[in-house]
């Protein structure tokens, strides 16, 4: 599959991934006017990539109802003034209908979530393979796979053979296994890894051959993590490790709480509309909040 210019340049960016925000007293109803405040936000403030119903937006509690309302007012949003990448679950019927909605919203690119057998990762990955072999036939919106299941080289080769497959996004649980298939593959895919603030290695990931990263933190606080990327194109290394050093108390917060409910929360103290998480998600303990509400006067991170 050829990918279109425009597409290939948009998606060399950071990726935020949105939260959902939710409303009434057990988070049951998508709350959409705060989802079209955040996306706003987002967007004014120079996010050109935005991720909706992944893993900071709690795909896993999330309906396909819920994620088709996400997909049509998030276009509706966005105007073409950015990308905007729906999700599908790791689950073939599921997926399978939400791809036929996507298509006919005129999704340009889908990040589609791996599958599992009895909530573990498969042992042979030929079934995941034919997962997105499945996905691909269905559709030809190009296909971005989520890996979450440390994949190994090989199996990024194998990806490779479906067309429609045109990027990755991986969190770099395994980097070495994701530098293997950088080096195997070299431009068959679009390389989306993950930042890692503390410690800061970023930089790193980028030189291994990494194009661009997601970021969940971008919902409140999106101007470092543009900036770690423009100063990427630059290989201005030293800038991205003093920028990496200044957010790690940020990272240190995030990797003691669940991610989501950390961000909503932070986005709330600034005026933004986080809200709460569904279980089995937790909300942050009053320690933590403090904690945070801290960090965030020290780093004066606004949101305007």
């Amino acid at each position: 599959m050829n990918i279109d210019k425009d597409l290939k340049e948009q998606l060399v960016n950071v990726h935020c991934y949105a939260v959902t925000p939710f409303r009434g007293p057990n988070q049951l109803e998508i709350d959409q006017d705060a989802f079209c405040s955040n996306l706003e936000y987002l967007i004014k403030n120079g996010v050109k990539v935005i991720a909706i119903g992944g893993g900071t937006g709690e795909i896993e509690a999330l309906t396909n109802s819920e994620m088709k309302l996400l997909l049509k007012t998030a276009l509706e949003i966005a105007n073409e003034r950015v990308l905007i990448v729906p999700s599908l679950p790791g689950n073939l019927s599921e997926a399978v209908d939400l791809l036929k909605y996507y298509e006919s919203m005129n999704a340009r690119i889908v990040m589609a979530v791996p599958p599992q057998l009895r909530w573990k990762i498969p042992e042979n990955l030929d079934g995941t393979l034919e997962y997105y072999r499945q996905l691909s036939l269905i559709s030809n919106i190009p296909l971005m796979p989520y890996n979450t299941q440390s994949w190994p080289c090989e199996f990024f080769e194998k990806l490779a053979e479906i067309k429609s497959i045109i990027c990755v996004k991986d969190p770099c649980l395994n980097p070495h296994e994701f530098f293997k298939a950088i080096q195997t593959l070299k431009d068959r895919f679009i390389w989306i890894g993950n930042k890692r603030h503390d410690p800061g290695v970023v930089h790193l990931r980028y030189q291994m051959g990494m194009q661009a990263f997601t970021s969940g933190q971008s919902n409140f606080w999106p101007e470092p993590e543009l900036e770690i990327h423009r100063l990427s194109l630059k290989k201005n290394w030293s800038k991205i490790i003093e920028i990496q050093q200044e957010i790690a108390p940020l990272e240190n917060l995030r990797l003691m709480n669940d991610d989501a409910a950390m961000v909503k929360t932070a986005m709330d103290m600034l005026g933004l509309k986080g809200g709460k998480v569904r279980p089995p998600r937790l909300n942050l303990e009053q320690d933590d909040k403090k904690k945070l509400k801290e960090v965030i006067k020290k780093l004066k991170i606004t949101a305007s």
